[in-house]
């Protein structure tokens, strides 16, 4: 005699309902067509975090975790939870529902194809929603330069296999330093609004090592490494000073 679980049939559906799954494992990417919204002001700045270029990034296509071909603008999520901002979940509903993007629009969990259709497809990038004489165009211009992401996977990627892990370190770090620097400036001589930060520079780099193993905690004008293997020498604690900022 079969098992009850095996005689139940799938339920099949053609509508939502308003489970919030898909809200609650993040926002949506901004596509060209979304540029409206931006504009109508129903969506600031500070609701959007920029995915850099070689960022690690879930590829819904592929149903994996890996480095982003492109640059991507999404909504952000709360807190230190992907889970869109815009989604309220006492309501199980979406507080801009009449304005959301067009990948909200195309979503249907029982049936993905328009989605799937235009994912990586004339999607946003920050230039495209700054003003071109903004002069934060030059400086993200330039933490691009001095914080590459292929250079810093390179870094991580080659971290666990190597025996002597001073020299990557003192790369990383610096990088970690300059991603800080330059974020710094911007804040105090340009007057860039903090909530601005995730869209201007991406998430910090000192918060996304936690994908790859490696813990960093900020302090006041100290950065914290706590490294994943506790039997190498270099484990442990190392700081880092930083000049009169604390994220």
């Amino acid at each position: 005699m079969k098992s009850k679980n095996k005689e139940e049939k799938k339920i099949l559906r053609d509508m939502c309902t308003r489970c919030g799954t898909c809200c609650m494992k993040g926002g949506p990417v901004l596509h060209n067509q979304d540029k409206k919204i931006l504009v109508s002001g129903y969506v600031g700045y500070h609701h959007l975090v920029t995915i850099r270029k070689d960022e690690l990034a879930f590829n819904p296509l592929k149903n994996r975790i890996e480095p982003s071909e492109t640059e991507l603008i999404k909504i952000k999520g709360k807190g230190n939870d992907w889970s869109c901002y815009f989604y309220n979940v006492k309501e199980s509903s979406c507080i801009i529902y009449e304005n959301r993007f067009l990948e909200c629009r195309l979503l249907k969990c029982w049936d993905n194809s328009d989605l799937i259709s235009i994912i990586g497809r004339d999607t946003l990038m920050r230039k495209d929603i700054i003003n071109r004489d903004d002069p934060i165009l030059s400086i993200i211009e330039t933490h691009e330069k001095e914080c590459p992401f292929n250079e810093i996977n390179n870094l991580l990627y080659a971290l666990p296999q190597e025996k002597n892990k001073s020299k990557l370190l003192v790369k990383l770090k610096d990088y970690v330093n300059k991603d800080i620097t330059i974020r710094s400036y911007a804040l105090s001589e340009l007057g860039l609004k903090s909530e601005f930060e995730p869209f201007i520079f991406g998430r910090p780099l000192f918060k996304i090592l936690s994908a790859y193993g490696i813990s960093v905690h900020m302090s006041k004008d100290i950065l914290r490494w706590y490294l994943p293997e506790p039997e190498d020498p270099l484990s442990g604690i190392s700081e880092i000073k930083q000049k009169g900022r604390e994220t």
